[in-house]
């Protein structure tokens, strides 16, 4: 059987848009890029130049009323993609959008309820769902060797003082809709809960706009788990990047080495603890004086095989597959920044 091709138009030759999607759909067989929109005419004339694309456009408009396609990619920034989204339902399109899906829960649940209306299809790229330490880390969880997780940390840190069109709230910038969609994301990801309860705190460090560089927020999962997500623009020193806390052991990455490190013991080691309400503390030591038999392990980030984020695109938008990310999920990550920023304001 033939292999069915999209035929698919990239909105937005930005960062995103010229450094990934651009090759990836390029790279696919599944894909024919027809048409970029940009509102830089040189822009569109290094598509033409670099990809051989040959339609070119200025705007959306422009697009519609020149292609016949079946999806389009948004990569324009965030307060674009409701609207550009909406028109290419009107336009009989599919749409694959970078995150965030847009610049309020608000304007989700438009963009939702829209695709259910004209029965269209509509995914969000997060591609950090995607990468190696990612799978890699949601299958060493799987394995319980730390037993169940009661906590989960990410730090992301760096020195970057923005001045770009991310660097304001007018635009939707600041890290919290920036990095923020990609982490949150990873976390009720890897957790397959919805959250519960929020603390956040945003400050605008050294960013030359108003937008947040600074995140702090602390979510509480359905099945009680904590989340403590730290995101610090503003911080010149690297920072453990993840703590998996388990009751019977602990995970960190390890950059250097490329993978997980697990220190954990097997529960039929240790005899059962039993408490003490006595108020002289045996041979006057606190705590068990117990020897925990450590058990430590290292999982590489190629050990469980790796997701092509563009197949997945191509089995939800040509094969009618499952969507590697659900809108239930989006809405969900959309519905904890909605609370991040209101807990952010108290």
């Amino acid at each position: 059987m033939k292999k069915k091709i999209l035929k698919v138009a990239v909105v937005g030759l930005g960062r995103i848009g010229w450094q990934t999607h651009i090759p990836e759909v390029l790279k696919h067989d599944g894909f024919e890029l027809c048409a970029v929109v940009d509102p830089l005419r040189e822009r569109l004339q290094d598509a033409a130049d670099k990809f051989g694309v040959k339609g070119l456009y200025r705007n959306t408009d422009e697009l519609f009323a020149s292609e016949k396609l079946d999806c389009v990619i948004i990569a324009s920034p965030t307060t674009f993609h409701c609207a550009q989204t909406i028109q290419a339902f009107e336009n009989g399109c599919d749409v694959f959008c970078d995150k965030p899906i847009a610049i309020s829960l608000e304007e989700t649940d438009v963009m939702i309820a829209a695709m259910k209306r004209m029965k269209r299809r509509l995914m969000i790229f997060q591609p950090h769902r995607a990468k190696h330490h990612l799978i890699a880390l949601k299958n060493i969880i799987k394995k319980e060797l730390i037993g169940p997780v009661y906590m989960i940390k990410r730090s992301v840190t760096n020195y970057n003082r923005r001045n770009d069109w991310q660097a304001f709230k007018e635009n939707g910038g600041g890290m919290l809709n920036n990095y923020g969609a990609h982490y949150i994301d990873q976390l009720l990801y890897l957790t397959q809960s919805r959250c519960k309860q929020v603390f956040c705190k945003l400050y605008n460090i050294v960013s030359a706009g108003d937008a947040e560089d600074v995140v702090k927020t602390v979510i509480t999962t359905d099945n009680n788990i904590l989340l403590d997500i730290d995101i610090n623009m503003a911080c010149a020193q690297n920072t453990q990047p993840w703590l998996i806390c388990g009751t019977r052991g602990t995970i960190i990455y390890d950059a250097h080495q490329g993978g997980w490190s697990v220190k954990y013991y097997n529960e039929s080691e240790l005899p059962p603890l039993k408490a003490s309400k006595s108020m002289a503390a045996a041979k006057r030591m606190y705590g068990s004086g117990e020897q925990i038999p450590w058990r430590e392990t290292f999982f590489g980030d190629s050990d469980f095989g790796s997701v092509d984020f563009f197949d997945e695109c191509y089995k939800y938008f040509a094969l009618n597959k499952a969507p590697f990310v659900p809108i239930e999920q989006t809405r969900e990550l959309m519905r904890t920044l909605a609370l991040c920023r209101k807990a952010a304001r108290q």
